[in-house]
């Protein structure tokens, strides 16, 4: 029998252009996440993963075009139903990641989700349930596979030294700050080391505080080094009745290209005027390169149902950004100035 290819709808992010090869990005990250039951890749350049699904045996072909790796890689026996992953130079112009689950088990494409959390980086998502063949019925039943989902963090912040909550008043603006990454997930990890969800926490934590003594009622989507999956972030936005979103990263390009610096702010449909209020904040205060405020479909910015942006604070990779972004006076800056606009967009400016 023919083997059978249905193709995953893509989430539509940042395209690479150009034929050359000294256009083509690098496969810096990969690894299958077995708790979370998904692939994690970044890229140093923007491109648009493809998804397959082909079966005899099953398995999941995720294409990255426009990539290279410098040799094959393969890990073994992830879980109880992944056999093992494969990464390899597929073509010229395409690094391909291979995902063979075990002969036990089935997948359909519609299962299978492809998420972008930025430009070069995005996540493959495998389902909770996959179809498992009864050998004495000769027939797939459902099992399950699912992956326990982490608890969100009651959000607390640091006041002199304090962990206790800062009172708010009753009936102000909810404001609800989402430090990207965390946990498993180190995000972007640039010059000397330096990893983004080391930059975005205190930053977050520093954006609540001062929301807070200013009257905000600011919440976090995480107050600790914790893995929290897109999907509740959103959830916490919701279920809070939140006014406002704000997720906050730090950019990342190949370590070749260290000229490249400077503050990125996204936002989808309804929060082009918080943006607006964010990136004017910053740059009035701070000292750092304007990329511009652009839109984006990442995954926090659409599904939310309130105004919501996203912050890229700088490039862990740059000469100029890197060196900023660890030291404890440059977050603050960044913090103070990213509540200036909070601040600023609620007053109506």
């Amino acid at each position: 029998m023919p083997v059978k290819i249905a193709w995953i709808a893509l989430v539509a992010l940042g395209v690479v252009s150009g034929a050359d090869a000294a256009w083509a990005g690098k496969l810096t990250y990969w690894r299958f996440n077995s708790q979370q039951s998904r692939v994690d890749l970044i890229t140093d350049t923007g491109t648009k993963p493809k998804a397959v699904v082909i079966h005899n045996p099953t398995r999941l072909i995720i294409d990255l075009p426009n990539t290279s790796i410098r040799k094959k890689k393969r890990q073994k026996r992830i879980s109880e139903y992944v056999k093992e992953v494969r990464v390899a130079q597929f073509s010229k112009w395409t690094t391909r990641v291979v995902v063979e689950l075990d002969k036990d088990y089935s997948l359909r494409a519609d299962q299978v989700k492809v998420r972008g959390l930025a430009p070069n980086r995005w996540y493959v998502q495998l389902p909770k349930f996959l179809a498992i063949r009864d050998l004495n019925r000769k027939a797939l039943i459902t099992r399950s596979v699912t992956v326990p989902q982490p608890k969100l963090p009651q959000p607390t912040v640091s006041a002199g030294g304090s962990s206790a909550p800062i009172a708010v008043k009753p009936g102000a603006k909810v404001v609800l700050i989402d430090p990207g990454h965390g946990g498993r997930d180190p995000g972007a990890v640039g010059r000397g080391g330096l990893q983004e969800k080391r930059v975005v926490l205190p930053v977050s934590l520093r954006v609540v505080e001062e929301l807070r003594r200013r009257g905000v009622n600011a919440q976090l989507t995480r107050s600790s080094d914790q893995t929290v999956d897109l999907a509740p972030r959103v959830r916490k936005a919701e279920g809070l009745n939140a006014d406002i979103f704000v997720s906050i990263h730090a950019n990342a390009i190949s370590l070749s290209r260290p000229e490249i610096n400077g503050l990125e702010t996204f936002y989808y449909q309804t929060g082009s005027r918080l943006a607006s209020n964010i990136h004017r904040s910053i740059l009035q205060s701070v000292n750092v390169k304007d990329r511009r405020i652009r839109q984006a479909r990442f995954y926090v910015l659409r599904k939310t149902s309130m105004p919501a942006v996203l912050v890229e604070l700088g490039y862990v990779t740059g000469s100029t950004d890197a060196p900023r972004l660890a030291t404890k006076a440059h977050q603050d800056q960044l913090a103070v100035a990213i509540a200036n606009g909070v601040i600023n967009y609620i007053q109506g400016r």
